[in-house]
């Protein structure tokens, strides 16, 4: 009997794009998916597909992203919970999703949210599929949370951030986690000039050469500027807390994976991760990661592995 095949979408943002690279991929490999289950973006792209919308639709939807389309997403709103009200982003998602319910979708599928009282995960296994994206999409200080059932909901990805025991509960039997959560990395080499050096380099220009400058005054300024702080120089504070937030899923996402191990664990290789407007590298991204894990993939189905491309 033919094992029945998962996917684990986890959060991520832009990187969400590559879950559009995995899912080309089996799609081309002619393997079925049989349950999908997603935190964030993961339940954005999951939860579309899952609905049946043609995977070349969602794939021309994150190629066709422009910053006309993601400020009517995001569209400051500033109500009290957040800086937008995610009306935009719940108009975009009806547009091409229609009201179709989750327990009516041809694929089985969860969205994973949070609940904002508790900090469990609340599984989304029934009810309005745009709302329950809009839940697990709800960033917490970005959007305002979704009310759902007497709960405020927000981002899944706080608590499960890639949701391999929610695919389990959906029947998966052989589960392909794909991470595309943000990792820390050093954030010194993109702070630029320590501004001791700004500091220096402008008295410098604007002082030595000014003829009423002593040449003794000259040589003290040059000095100091040869004298560099050794200290590197403080992130901002949007860069302190974005490595802050990875750093936490991060060591969440370390302690689920030891307690529900996936059977393939992918992580693209991600050239552009931050842009929602360069989605194709992120694609291609994922269907490289798939193509990569497709050997195990064939051997846990007991399958022969296609001819290389």
């Amino acid at each position: 009997m033919e094992k029945r095949v998962g996917l684990a979408l986890g959060s991520g943002g832009a990187r969400g794009a590559a879950h559009v690279g995995v899912l080309k991929v089996l799609e081309r490999e002619g393997i079925k998916v049989s349950a999908i289950a997603g935190a964030s973006i993961g339940a954005m792209v999951g939860g579309a597909y899952a609905a049946g919308l043609p995977l070349a639709r969602i794939e021309e939807e994150w190629l066709t992203t422009s910053r006309a389309k993601l400020l009517k997403s995001f569209l400051p709103t500033f109500p009290r919970t957040g800086l937008t009200s995610g009306s935009g982003l719940r108009r975009y998602l009806r547009e091409i999703l229609g009201e179709v319910r989750i327990e009516d979708l041809p694929v089985p599928f969860a969205a994973v949210a949070t609940d904002l009282d508790t900090g469990k995960p609340v599984v989304l296994r029934s009810g309005p599929l745009v709302e329950a994206i809009r839940a697990s999409t709800a960033i917490p200080g970005v959007f305002q949370p979704v009310r759902w059932e007497g709960r405020l909901l927000v981002d899944g990805g706080l608590v499960e951030p890639l949701p391999v025991r929610v695919c389990r509960e959906l029947g998966a039997e052989v589960v392909i986690a794909v991470d595309t959560n943000p990792a820390p990395r050093p954030i010194s080499a993109s702070q630029g000039r320590h501004p001791w050096e700004l500091l220096s380099q402008t008295l410098r220009e604007g002082l030595l050469h000014r003829p009423w400058v002593p040449a003794s005054l000259g040589e003290v300024l040059a000095e100091y500027g040869r004298e560099r702080p050794s200290s590197r120089p403080l992130p901002g504070i949007f860069e302190i807390l974005n490595q802050a937030a990875a750093i936490l899923v991060q060591e969440v996402l370390r302690l689920k994976l030891i307690l529900e191990p996936p059977e393939i664990y992918i992580r693209p290789a991600f050239r552009e991760e931050r842009s929602y407007l360069r989605a194709k590298e992120n694609i291609r991204a994922g269907e490289e990661a798939m193509e990569a894990a497709l050997p195990t993939l064939f051997s846990l189905l007991g399958q022969e592995a296609s001819s290389p491309r």
